[in-house]
């Protein structure tokens, strides 16, 4: 969880849960696809390229109508910033080692946004709403949280392993019969069609999945508006590669163990040069397990390889920077693959080029009938200020419960009034 201050997931865990704040070594060790450390003044210069974001958000606050740069690539405002602090910084460093910190950072940002810097919109540092407290986790992970959340639900209330395929929400409109019901229409794991009905709806979805179905899921279609929107929300994608060995073959105090690409290696690694220079850093994750994040270009360019291949070229890319040829292959190897899930389609959104928060605002506005909402929209993608999070998902879940809930105190009221 990114930030526990002013976090309603973070509290209800730790209410109920034990949850340990990330203390990974901030230090760890910095290393050059050259083959060597590399030294204090890099250090120095990679701590600077993490303001870049303050910078970056600063000058965004600044500007009078900062939407006007929607469809600003978020990289070119990061090199015009870089430029500044390195000519201010007047370093001794080569070229190279400047541009691959550069390079590293912009890796580190793929992973925050779920895509390359050259598909994100700069306005993502200026909405995205950061807490303080620094990150969290929940060592049983977080499907406790759900577990916390449908404790109160009748078992029995809960289907799983079915897909729902359509949604006829207006029943005056689709065929005369003005019932107020929402039809369901979902497919079971053995095959057969159920509708249910029900009062009202809240579909949350990831917008990949939304992205994807909505024009076949809604009976009537999504607006042209609403649709222009769904369709416009970035959608990223981030991976992790769990690499498991036999026994420890490394020092905890060098982790995390971070890669800087400040050579040419095409003459090395011929194969994997192109996506190699997307991995930034590898970290111990617990015990004899080693972790790597995948960015949305690792994870679409490597990750239809069999498990196997993945590690052997893996292995070869911690032993150059490693510097030790011994380095073994992992006994096993575990990929996420989200981007490659039907029910996902990947991880987590990002603002794309033209979006604003109205894209947002627009794509999750409620179907309504008579004035009434009969599906309403939540997850992570339809929070302005925390898209992205758990805590937006959740956030977005209460938004559209409090929806119904006034609609039934409306209905109460208005029959108490009779």
């Amino acid at each position: 969880m990114h930030g526990i201050k002013g976090n309603p997931a973070y509290w209800l865990l730790s209410q109920n849960f034990p949850v340990s704040m990330d203390n990974r070594n901030a230090n760890g060790s910095i290393h050059l696809s050259s083959g060597n450390p590399a030294d204090g003044e890099a250090g120095r210069l990679l701590l600077d390229a993490e303001e870049l974001y303050d910078n970056l958000n600063e000058q965004l606050m600044a500007m009078d109508n900062p939407n006007s740069a929607k469809n600003t690539v978020l990289i070119e405002e990061a090199k015009i910033l870089w430029a500044k602090k390195l000519k201010s910084r007047n370093t001794t460093l080569k070229d190279a080692v400047t541009d691959a910190i550069f390079h590293y950072t912009m890796i580190q940002w793929s992973m925050e946004d779920g895509e390359r810097a050259q598909n994100v919109s700069v306005l993502a540092y200026l909405y995205y709403r950061y807490l303080e407290g620094g990150d969290a986790f929940v060592p049983q992970g977080l499907s406790v949280l759900l577990e916390l959340l449908q404790k109160d639900i009748p078992e029995d209330a809960v289907i799983l392993e079915a897909e729902v395929t359509k949604i006829n929400w207006d029943s005056l409109e689709v065929d005369g019969n003005a019932s107020g019901k929402v039809d369901v229409e979902y497919i079971t794991s053995d095959g057969s069609k159920i509708e249910i009905d029900a009062d009202h709806v809240i579909v949350t979805v990831s917008i990949g999945v939304l992205q994807k179905h909505h024009r076949s899921m809604f009976v009537p279609n999504l607006s042209k508006r609403q649709s222009k929107a769904v369709e416009k929300i970035g959608f990223g994608i981030v991976n992790r590669i769990f690499l498991h060995y036999e026994e420890k073959f490394w020092n905890e105090q060098d982790f995390p163990y971070r890669f800087l690409w400040d050579s040419n290696i095409e003459k090395d690694f011929k194969e994997d040069a192109h996506w190699f220079r997307e991995i930034s850093e590898v970290e111990i994750y617990k015990g004899s397990i080693l972790l790597i994040w995948a960015n949305a270009y690792v994870s679409r360019e490597v990750f239809d390889l069999p498990d196997k291949e993945i590690g052997r070229r893996i292995t070869l890319l911690l032993r150059r920077f490693m510097g030790n040829d011994s380095i073994p292959f992992p006994s096993d190897l575990l990929l996420t693959r989200w981007h490659k899930n039907d029910h996902f389609l990947g991880s987590y959104s990002y603002f794309a080029l033209g979006q604003t928060p109205a894209t947002q605002r627009i794509a999750s506005s409620p179907l309504r009938v008579n004035g009434i909402p009969k599906v309403l929209f939540s997850g992570e993608a339809t929070h302005v200020g925390r898209y992205s999070t758990v805590d937006g998902a959740y956030r977005s879940g209460r938004r559209e419960a409090r929806r119904i809930i006034n609609v039934a105190a409306k209905e109460s009221a208005t029959n108490r009034a009779d």
